[in-house]
Order: C-alpha cells, then sequence, then structure tokens
C-alpha cells in the first residue's frame, strides 16, 4: 500500500512538473480555420470566460486568467470595429489558449493549497467578504500572492505559509459569524450607555453585557452550531434591546433609582398578560382536544396510503420513505444517458408507478428533485440536475390526465450525496431522482 501511494505521488509530481515546463514557454494557440464564424466563437468564448470566473480562476490562477481576459476584450473590441476575421479570431484562439494554461492551475492550486481555500470557502459562507471587506481584500491579496507563485513554477513558495494563511481565513470566519450575531446587541448597549444606562440601568446593563461576553464565548468555542448561535443571538438581542426600554422608562422617571420602579411595572405587566395567556392555554387545550382526534383519523387515512404506494414498487426499482405527512419516491432504476437530460422508452413504466400514487393521494403537490455525482464541476451538474428533474416533471404533467396538482422541479447538483463521490459505486447511487408527494389536507380543524 506504502509502495502504491508512493508511485501515485510520484506520478502526480510528475504530472505538475510536465505542466510548468509546458507553461513556461507560453501556451501554444491553436488558430480557426478560416471557415470559422468570429460571432459565433466570440459567443462561445464569452460562455466559457463566465464558466470559468465562477470556478475562480481569477484567484486560482490569476495572471492567465487575466491574458485570458485582455484577449478576450480583444476580440470583442476586434469584432465591434468590424476588423478582418482572422484578427478577431486569433485573439480568440490566444484566450482560450490563455484560458486552458489558467484551469490546469488552478487544478495544482487547489491540490496544493486545499486546506487554505477549504478555510476560505467558510469565510466567505460567513459573509465575511462584506462583513469584513478590507481584511478579507488583504487575505485575497495574499492569496493570489500564493497562486503567482505556482504559476512562477514554484510551489515551494507558494505552500511555505500556507497554515499561517489557512488561519487568517479561519480567524476571519470567526469574527464574521460574531460580527452577524452580535452586532445589533453591541449597538444596542452603546446606545443604552449614551443615554445613560450607567447610572440609570446598572442592573440591565451588566445583565445585557454579561449576555454578550456569553455568546461571544460561545461562539468561539462552538462556531458551527448553527441553531444554538440563533437561539443566543435572540437572547442577546432581546436583552440588549431590553436593557436600553428599561433606561429610557427610568429616564422618564427623572431619578436615578427609576430602574427598580421600571422593572416593578414590567413585572406587574408581565403578571397581567401571564393571566391571560394561562385562558387562552386552557382555550387551546380544547381546541387541541378536538384537532387531535381530527387528526388521528386523518394519520390513519395517510398511513394506509403510504402502505399502498410502497406495495407499488419492488424493492429494486424505488425506496419509498415517509417524511411527517410526505412521501418520499427515491427513483433507483431512472437512467439517462451520460450527461444528458432526456427520457427513454426504459423509464416510463416505473414513472406510470409514480403517477398512479400521484392521483392516489388526490390534490397535492410535489416536487421532483435532481441530483448528481460531482464530476464536472459545479455549473454543469447544476445545470443537469434541474433540466432531469424539469424532464421528469414534463412528463408527470403530460400524463396527469386533467389533475389537479402543483409540480415543482429543482436541481441540487451534488449538494445532497448519499454515498462517498471517490468511488464509482458512491457516485452512481448520487446519481438519482427522488420525488416528494405532499398531500392536501383536507380535514377541517377546529379555529375557535
Amino acid at each position: 500500500m506504502k509502495l502504491n501511494n508512493k508511485i501515485n505521488y510520484l506520478t502526480l509530481q510528475t504530472l505538475i512538473a510536465t505542466t510548468f515546463v509546458a507553461c513556461s514557454s507560453g501556451p501554444q494557440i491553436q488558430d480557426f480555420e478560416a471557415t470559422a464564424n468570429p460571432n459565433d466563437e466570440v459567443q462561445k468564448l464569452g460562455a466559457e470566460m463566465k464558466v470559468a470566473t465562477v470556478e475562480e480562476y481569477a484567484i486560482l490562477s490569476p495572471e492567465n486568467f487575466q491574458q485570458a481576459r485582455d484577449s478576450y476584450n480583444e476580440a470583442k473590441e476586434s469584432l465591434s470595429k468590424k476588423d478582418q476575421a482572422k484578427a478577431t479570431l486569433h485573439s480568440v484562439a490566444e484566450s482560450r489558449a490563455y484560458l486552458a494554461r489558467s484551469r490546469e492551475f488552478s487544478k495544482i492550486s487547489q491540490e496544493n493549497l486545499k486546506e487554505v481555500l477549504g478555510a476560505r470557502e467558510q469565510a466567505m459562507r460567513a459573509n465575511a467578504p462584506k462583513l469584513l471587506k478590507e481584511d478579507f481584500k488583504e487575505s485575497e491579496d495574499n492569496l493570489r500572492d500564493r497562486t503567482e507563485n505556482i504559476e512562477d513554477n514554484d510551489v515551494k513558495s507558494a505552500t511555505k505559509k500556507s497554515n499561517e494563511l489557512q488561519l487568517t481565513y479561519l480567524d476571519l470566519e470567526l469574527r464574521a459569524i460574531k460580527e452577524s450575531n452580535l452586532s445589533h446587541a453591541k449597538s444596542t448597549i452603546e446606545q443604552a450607555r449614551k443615554e445613560g444606562a450607567k447610572e440609570l440601568a446598572p442592573i440591565s446593563l451588566a445583565k445585557a453585557e454579561k449576555s454578550v461576553q456569553d455568546t461571544d464565548a460561545f461562539i468561539t468555542a462552538n462556531r458551527h452550531e448553527v441553531a444554538q448561535i440563533s437561539s443566543r443571538f435572540h437572547e442577546t438581542s432581546d436583552s440588549a434591546d431590553h436593557l436600553l426600554k428599561i433606561t429610557r422608562r427610568a429616564k422618564s422617571g427623572g431619578q436615578n433609582t427609576a430602574e427598580v420602579s421600571a422593572l416593578k411595572l414590567e413585572g406587574e405587566q408581565m403578571k397581567v398578560a401571564d393571566t391571560q395567556n394561562q385562558l387562552d392555554a386552557k382555550h387551546d387545550q380544547v381546541i387541541q382536544g378536538q384537532n387531535e382526534i381530527l387528526g388521528l383519523q386523518t394519520e390513519q387515512a395517510l398511513t394506509q396510503r403510504f402502505e399502498n404506494a410502497r406495495s407499488q414498487f419492488n424493492p429494486n426499482e424505488a425506496e419509498v420513505y415517509k417524511q411527517g405527512n410526505s412521501l418520499m419516491i427515491r427513483l433507483k432504476t431512472l437512467q439517462f444517458p451520460v450527461a444528458q437530460a432526456v427520457l427513454t422508452g426504459a423509464n416510463f413504466p416505473l414513472l406510470a408507478k409514480v403517477q398512479k400514487i400521484i392521483k392516489d393521494f388526490g390534490k397535492g403537490s410535489a416536487v421532483v428533485q435532481g441530483h448528481t455525482d460531482s464530476n464536472g464541476g459545479k455549473v454543469l451538474n447544476s445545470k443537469l440536475s434541474s433540466e432531469r428533474a424539469s424532464a421528469v416533471r414534463e412528463y408527470l404533467m403530460a400524463n396527469s390526465n386533467g389533475q389537479e396538482i402543483d409540480i415543482k422541479a429543482i436541481g441540487y447538483d451534488y449538494q445532497k450525496p448519499l454515498a462517498t463521490n471517490k468511488t464509482a459505486a458512491g457516485r452512481a447511487q448520487n446519481r438519482r431522482v427522488d420525488i416528494v408527494i405532499q398531500p392536501n389536507d383536507e380535514t377541517k380543524t377546529y379555529t375557535n
């Protein structure tokens, strides 16, 4: 095993070295034939440049991507000036050559700066580019310096301080999360201080400031606990808003001891509200009891429908799951031609069973979800998964025989894998279409 790993590593290094040698003298430009259409080729190149922008060649291979962009702009200018076709096409060919070179260097950058790019993605998800604009820009400049080193065949310099840059992006992520969840509370507390909270509402001030400190410490230790951070965000914001309200109420009392009076008044108001809430709760209990009886009847009817749906398929055709009141059908044998979204006749018997189940559920809604493996990149898989989901939706709609049902199609590309994308078996499992059926609950409920 160690020998195989060593061989694979040497093979990778040889590939990288070969790429460097090929690129050190500039890209090879493949000019077009005289019959090529300049307008068509410029449009195609524009589409390729958009994909490259989405794939972030500008950060992964900045020098070559800039050359590709410059040549692309020259091609557009040449086309607008109606220069000779040969000149326009040469600029297109030159841009494509640099774009191909940029693509190869982007792969090398991704391989050698994997941890840095992972931390960068987390910082971007935390909205660091917007919340910490200047600091994030500085980190981006540092990252470009390293990817330019790679373009200059200097991987050693590119990776020398990669750990430091990775930590910088992780710090940006943490700071952005704190900024998103604490900025409101901090600004509100600051406003309360300006209005005299330290003298007028010291108890509420201490409570609000402690809430901020506790939430700050929790985020530091648990930055990816989204649900708990959200809960603490609301608690901390409420504490700060309460401080400002008590400060203003105490200020209107005209004396420094007015905080106690303001809190006492608030307590009395809460008692009145609590009494009303108890009366409302008793009323709700009666309504809930009536609805539980109706709900039990509805649940029994839905369970029977789910069992009937499950019995329509054999284990090799589809898997059927109950998700609350929804039914999810995972179509295991639905197949598309490679990289296409065209339904074949072999799929129709399976989809006919799905159509029958939708009909059995009556009026309602359904969502066709398209999923792919990770081969081909995000842009292409997003398009492919959406088109495959739409193809299934169009078939179901065309064969609905006038049945009223709302069917949507959503492509999830490779965002929701069932297995690893590193093996052929895992990728095959991830290429799938799921259909979620939501029946229309026509049961009447008591409301008053």
